[in-house]
């Protein structure tokens, strides 16, 4: 079977070099926040550009703690994207917020600016563009939108840690930018684990706050935080990996640019690219998505769908009162896209029987 990722082959491949920081960690006692994080939050404030860096928990809890400490509360209104994790609204919705969905872009299917502002009110106290699938949004149209409205801006950067837009690290655009290192991650841990980078320093000071219960350096707590701490562990594991990064991003690269060769010229949608993205997915589209996923299953290849249902139609979110045809852009994206392997340590033979596979389904497709 062609695995759709599998990290066992990374972390074999490391060997020592990531056990024996994690061993250390355990040797000296210190499993929470403490120097290992410290040094991690410093790697992560140099890749994004930004004056300061936080690990934290999650990226769900980067989210929400990034949006707290941007004053975002109740009643609230956070403008963002029908078209991606459920955690980008979820997160919203549960600092008391209320997620305002706008249509994606039909090519990159990031969220469309100008969808985005037109869905502004008087109550819309911040934007959440989603940088999906490490491609970078349309950026300058979003400072400007939330520069002329007095608005945050935040950064959904869970897919695209180290990708760059015009020469900019992406999470140092807005006021906050928030990662996810989920070990499918292009940047993975062990486990679950989060960042949120930041230069303003009033913002940075209140994520350091509420990460640890609200708690302030005179050990009074002033916010109701939680406990949204990174642990040593996955720092370790975070900072073993860092020398290794910009490779594996180069191998994902390499692996995509074939898929994209190979497959031009067929019936499958290819996806849109930019300078200085990275590829954290490499998703297809075709109008018979799913008869596409069965036939390469039947050749022994695993894939994946993301997403299969765009979030104003999730059950959870009916309380919004959207209905189907709301967002026809990122409706159809849901139906017809098919992610295919890709990770760094995917052998060419396999992305190259995936190739082969694809392109025979469109041959007799015709």
């Amino acid at each position: 079977m062609i695995p759709f990722f599998d990290l066992s082959r990374q972390h074999a491949a490391m060997g020592k070099a990531l056990t024996d920081p994690v061993g250390k960690v355990l040797v000296s006692g210190c499993c929470v926040l403490g120097p290992e994080v410290q040094s991690l939050e410093a790697d992560i404030a140099k890749v994004c550009g930004a004056s300061y860096a936080f690990g934290v928990s999650n990226g769900t809890d980067a989210l929400a703690v990034a949006l707290t400490a941007c004053g975002i509360g109740r009643h609230d209104e956070v403008v963002t994207t029908p078209f991606t994790f459920l955690a980008t609204a979820s997160a919203i919705a549960r600092i008391g917020a209320k997620p305002v969905f706008a249509d994606v872009d039909p090519i990159t299917l990031n969220i469309d600016p100008a969808a985005a502002e037109s869905v502004c009110t008087r109550r819309t106290r911040a934007l959440l563009p989603v940088h999906l699938f490490g491609l970078p949004c349309d950026l300058e149209s979003f400072v400007g939108i939330a520069r002329s409205r007095g608005i945050r801006l935040l950064e959904d950067t869970a897919q695209a840690f180290g990708a760059v837009h015009s020469g900019k690290p992406l999470g140092s655009w807005g006021d906050a930018g928030c990662f996810s290192f989920y070990p499918t991650k292009v940047l993975g841990a062990a486990g679950d684990a989060g960042a949120i980078a930041t230069s303003d320093l009033e913002i940075a000071s209140h994520v350091q706050r509420l990460r640890v219960h609200g708690t302030g350096a005179d050990g009074l707590h002033c916010d109701l935080g939680g406990n949204f701490r990174i642990d040593a562990i996955q720092a370790a594991v975070l900072r073993a990996k860092m020398p290794l990064f910009q490779g594996w991003l180069q191998a994902r690269e390499r692996h995509a640019r074939a898929y994209q060769e190979a497959l031009a010229g067929t019936d499958f949608a290819l996806p849109a690219d930019s300078p200085g993205r990275v590829w954290s997915q490499f998703c297809i589209r075709h109008p018979r998505r799913d008869d596409v996923r069965q036939f390469l299953l039947a050749k022994g290849i695993a894939t994946a769908v993301y997403y299969p249902v765009s979030l104003h139609l999730q059950p959870c979110f009916s309380g919004l009162g959207y209905r189907s045809g709301d967002f026809p852009n990122a409706e159809l994206a849901s139906r017809e896209i098919l992610a295919l392997p890709l990770f760094p340590e995917l052998h060419d033979d396999e992305r190259d029987a995936t190739i082969q596979a694809l392109r025979e389904f469109d041959r007799g497709s015709r």
